[in-house]
């Protein structure tokens, strides 16, 4: 049996993973890769050069042929060479440029379509992000077939992944990259094994999902500024999480911007009042999807913590910890690693030896 000719299109991390597990297929003539295409190499200001993309670097160290066209709308050079191709699928990872009608018509079997998230939840561009923004537990990876609309087509496999109640963006990427790559690939296996055009296989998204369902939207930069006067805790570290890869969340302090690089939510297993929202009087935890305060418990703080501390204070600035109090009571931050306005990255102890940090001072 003949390998199916296939073009790959991708830009990020997330789509060189996949890149690598196609490229695998190769070796047992289940796909030919005709040609890989890529977002162009973008200006990295630190470096005065300009950067290829993950995917880029990734297909031309397999030998493979790359293009990197501005736009794909109204390109008839792009649409004649894909069509000259005699081409059977495509594979879109996070490719980041939208494929009109005519490109998502000419492969025999359709195109093929990685997203990280249990679809039709978590549409469009920042998937990832929101698991952690809305405190999942658990999130996923979905293969559809590619049609005209938003993250609409028919879906053709899903798989669950876990998520960590301390679980950090970058682990979660790689950790869907992964698991869509293993899954995007057995995908290809059934497409080279049936020969039969995928828009004909899986199921309409509507049937996929009984309850309501978020769309997701690119990241502002006004989203990363948290305020511990006024903001929940579970949202504080829930942003601290989600936003590493996206400039990092920031809090005001001594009139100057600190960006949270790690932190961890404490809950003190001495506050009876959260603890009773939480598990009730009986003591029996609740179960929840997405991550609550009693995920948190038991958390103890260190000795001589005043209980009744306004929003925003640190309440202890020594080697046992950095820690401010938020607008729950019992309920903190512990800072682990921050960036100071101008400075690099350092731990919470220089942090306090550098800035000569003293309990009681505000962090807005």
């Amino acid at each position: 049996m003949s390998s199916l000719n296939a073009v790959f299109m991708g830009t990020p991390e997330i789509a060189s993973e996949s890149l690598s597990h196609i490229a695998e297929l190769q070796k047992f003539n289940i796909i030919g890769l005709k040609s890989v295409y890529t977002k162009p190499p973008v200006w990295n200001n630190k470096k005065k050069e300009f950067a290829a993309s993950p995917v880029d670097k990734s297909a031309r160290e397999r030998g493979i042929s790359v293009r990197t066209p501005q736009t794909l709308k109204n390109n008839i050079e792009e649409v004649n060479f894909l069509k000259s191709l005699d081409l059977d699928l495509i594979i879109v990872v996070a490719f980041g440029l939208i494929l009109p009608s005519e490109i998502l018509d000419i492969p025999k079997y359709g195109v093929l379509n990685l997203h990280p998230s249990l679809l039709p939840d978590l549409r469009g561009p920042s998937p990832i992000h929101y698991a952690i923004l809305k405190r999942m537990k658990s999130s996923g990876v979905s293969i559809m077939a590619l049609d005209a609309g938003v993250d609409t087509g028919h879906i053709i496999a899903q798989q669950k992944t876990g998520i960590d109640k301390n679980e950090y963006f970058s682990s979660l990427y790689k950790k869907l990259s992964l698991s869509g790559a293993f899954l995007l690939a057995e995908v290809i296996k059934t497409v080279f094994k049936l020969r039969i055009n995928i828009s004909q296989c899986g199921f309409p998204q509507d049937s996929a999902y009984s309850g309501s369902f978020s769309l997701t939207e690119l990241i502002k930069s006004d989203e990363l500024k948290v305020d511990f006067f006024f903001d929940d805790p579970l949202d504080i570290y829930a942003k601290t999480r989600a936003f590493t890869e996206a400039g990092g969340t920031f809090f005001v302090f001594r009139n100057k911007n600190v960006k949270i690089i790690e932190a961890r939510l404490i809950a003190d297993e001495k506050d009876i009042e959260i603890k009773e929202k939480c598990f009730g009087k009986a003591g029996e935890s609740p179960v929840f999807d997405y991550c609550d305060y009693a995920d948190y418990f038991p958390d103890a703080l260190p000795q001589g913590i005043m209980p009744d501390i306004p929003a925003g204070i640190i309440i202890n600035a020594d080697k046992s910890g950095l820690l401010v109090s938020t607008v729950k009571k019992g309920i903190y931050i512990r800072l682990l690693k921050l960036k100071p306005e101008g400075k690099n990255v350092i731990n919470y102890i220089d942090f306090i030896n550098g800035f000569r940090i003293k309990q009681g001072e505000e962090c807005r």
